[in-house]
């Protein structure tokens, strides 16, 4: 442990910050000396991570400092070489670019894509704000394929996304979502609860270390969950287990919700998810049984070609049992009351988004176009042609379905500007490569209930400089007030902006720069809906939905086998017999990211992508540990290295996204999307493998 802040060892000195590699918003100690970060540890005094560190973290100087990083704007040549060229001509491309196409063809004919970096970032309000003035409505962000199909569930449901408070339950529920791996920080708060006596569910179909550490593990067939959210529903009203009372007072629809659950008895559930139907009833009762309790819907759930339904059911699960908006359950936290950036989306923009058409509800609440569909619309013109794409912190190459049509895509579009630190597989086609900075050279709002469910948040400091880029707000201001948005984007510096932001909250950025940790915006109170309502058009919780309803959606969580089934499409499962899941994260990489770091590829000692395959299913196709592989969908195939494992079913096979080499995202699709959301269906296709002849 390092000594306080701003003392000095050696020539360096002692700084205090906020990792904003992932979204945990660890708290941090850095050596910083010359500019340059020596050494990076977890900050005990942190109110929320409390010395908490991952390998990512203690990567950061590695991250930071790595000869890959992109230090100069460049734009392809003639030759389809990159060259550098000064800001000043990057941003006079940029602009003059954009005021063309605005002119030709209509400023619904730009996007802007904020990626996996933005996400709860300040900058990324300012992005769609910049799309507002220039007249497009196609700004898009990571939540076209992760977190927003749950957010939307929830909020027709009971109003707003609930955090789960691990810390204080009797029963966690860990559904489709390995923390362990993707918010590992949060393991904090699930072991305090274990130590308190939770008991612990997890509910995948691989038996991952948390899974075997369980009280019990549901290894259920790929893209079955919303079956199985059914199968409880209907023990729980069967046997009456739900809280009468909350049900009574606060809830719509449960008559209707009855019926639809009337058929899915332990036994059909059991036949359709394989999970045994003593399992199944024993788990019910567990965290019936054991309250408050809670679950955590991972982004595996939301991948499916039913994903928004699922997320619905078990929404519903958490509100029939009473244990929502209370310590233990399920929190619904106020969001931090910043001033809006965002302007009125109901009366400024007279153009519709791409995917508004097909995804009404995903328009209606989220406002945003679905990215999924941009490649449609650069190839095809559907619905209307796309000529330019700005990408922000992203690599849609790697984490976009469908990679060989979206590289067509992005290989015939007019112009593409790509924003990161390193070069990527998408930057490489790009036309003109910006530079950015990490999270530590620039100054960032934190939230705390995010993840945590405690209403505090903070102002994250820039520790070191990085005088080769530019940071994301400021590269979205200089256009904007380059094309004579200087009304609309009246800031001249970025704290200025922050300024802006915490007006609301009574406070300054100076104020906030110079508090140790936390602001305390809060505090959480338990059912405030007692004194509210819910956010929802009847202010009760929606069990059968009005919002869904007036779109046209159905208003139940009825189950849909998934698109690509061994049960749904049989002819093609003669062809491709293995389930497929793609995109379990690392706890070493963040996405697409950071496989060019020494130190976290030596983590694990995985050099190259690999298919983790069942043991009965490698013995069946005469697979050895070790041996390459070709794992092919009706999308592409890629090779890789078979890794034979006995944590998976018979006919089940993984594959992580994120390697240049071997592309997950060829396999997967951008066809039979989620008919709610539009989101991908990456966690439940159907593959083959074979055996590369040496």
């Amino acid at each position: 442990m390092f000594e306080q802040e701003g003392h000095s060892i050696g020539n360096g000195m002692i700084r205090k910050g906020i990792c904003g590699i992932c979204n945990c918003f660890c708290g941090i100690e850095l050596l910083v000396k010359d500019n340059r970060i020596i050494q990076v540890k977890g900050d005990r005094d942190h109110p929320l991570t409390k010395g908490f560190i991952c390998p990512k973290g203690r990567a950061m100087p590695e991250i930071v400092h790595s000869k890959d990083r992109i230090r100069r704007p460049m734009k392809k040549n003639a030759q389809g070489n990159f060259e550098e060229v000064s800001w000043e001509e990057a941003f006079s491309i940029i602009i003059g670019k954009l005021e063309e196409i605005k002119s030709r063809f209509g400023p619904e004919k730009v996007a802007v894509h904020t990626g996996q970096a933005g996400v709860f970032m300040q900058f990324t309000s300012y992005a769609e704000r910049f799309c507002q003035v220039y007249g497009t409505p196609n700004f898009s962000t990571a939540g076209s394929h992760c977190n927003t199909s749950k957010e939307l569930a929830n909020i027709v449901t009971v109003g707003s996304l609930p955090v789960p408070d691990y810390a204080n339950s009797k029963c966690i529920v860990l559904w489709g979502y390995n923390p362990q791996y993707s918010a590992p920080a949060q393991m904090l708060y699930i072991n305090e609860g274990r130590r308190k006596g939770a008991k612990l569910i997890v509910i995948d179909p691989k038996a991952t270390k948390l899974a075997k550490r369980a009280d019990i593990h549901l290894q259920i067939r790929p893209g079955t969950d919303g079956a199985l959210a059914l199968g409880f529903i209907h023990l729980i009203i069967k046997e009456k287990l739900y809280d009468p009372e909350f049900v009574n007072n606060w809830t719509i629809g449960f008559h209707e919700l009855s019926k639809l659950v009337e058929d899915y008895t332990p036994e059909k559930v059991s036949e359709i998810t394989e999970i045994p139907s003593d399992d199944i009833i024993e788990a019910c009762y567990m965290f019936v049984e054991n309250k408050p309790s809670n679950f955590s819907p991972g982004i595996a759930l939301e991948l499916q070609s039913n994903g928004f339904q699922t997320a619905r059911a078990i929404s519903i699960l958490q509100t029939i049992t009473g244990n929502i908006d209370l310590i233990g359950g399920a929190r619904l936290n106020k969001p931090i009351p910043l001033s809006e950036v965002v302007l009125d989306r109901e009366n400024f923009l007279d153009r519709k988004p791409i995917g508004s058409d097909k995804y009404p509800l995903f328009h209606k609440i989220n406002g945003r176009a679905q990215a999924n569909l941009f490649s449609d619309a650069i190839l095809y013109g559907d619905p209307y042609p796309l000529k330019a794409l700005i990408v922000i912190g992203s690599n849609p190459l790697l984490t976009w379905p469908n990679a060989n049509k979206l590289r067509k895509a992005l290989e015939s579009i007019d112009f593409l500007v790509v924003m990161d630190t390193f070069m990527t597989e998408t930057s490489k086609l790009a036309d003109l490569i910006i530079p950015g900075v990490n999270y530590i050279e620039r100054y960032e709002i934190w939230n705390g209930s995010i993840r945590y469910g405690e209403e505090l948040m903070g102002l994250s400091p820039k520790i070191i400089d990085f005088p080769n880029g530019v940071t994301e707000w400021e590269f979205i201001s200089k256009i904007a007030r380059g094309l004579g948005y200087e009304k609309e984007f009246p800031w001249l510096k970025e704290e200025e902006a922050f300024d802006y932001r915490f007006q609301s909250l009574g406070v300054s950025f100076d104020y906030l720069l110079k508090m140790e940790h936390a602001y305390d915006y809060g505090p959480y109170k338990e059912k405030r809906y007692e004194e509210e309502g819910f956010n929802t058009p009847s202010k009760k919780a929606e069990l059968y939905s009005s919002i869904l309803e007036d779109l046209g959606i159905e208003p139940l969580p009825k189950y849909i086998e998934p698109a690509e089934s061994p049960r749904n499409t049989k002819e093609l499962a003669r062809v491709y017999p293995l389930v497929l899941s793609t995109g379990a994260r690392n706890l070493e990489y963040y996405h697409a990211r950071f496989r060019n770091i020494e130190s976290l590829r030596n983590f694990k000692k995985e050099f190259e992508p690999f298919v983790e395959i069942s043991s009965e299913t490698a013995k069946e196709e005469d697979i050895k540990d070790g041996e390459r592989v070709i794992v092919e969908s009706l999308r592409g195939r890629i090779e890789l290295v078979a890794k034979v494992t006995s944590d998976l079913n018979p006919g089940t096979i993984y594959v992580p996204h994120g390697w240049d080499e071997a592309n997950a995202n060829v396999l997967t699709d951008n066809i039979d999307l989620d008919p709610v959301t539009g989101f991908p269906p990456d966690r439940s296709l159907l593959a083959r493998i074979i055996k590369v002849n040496k």
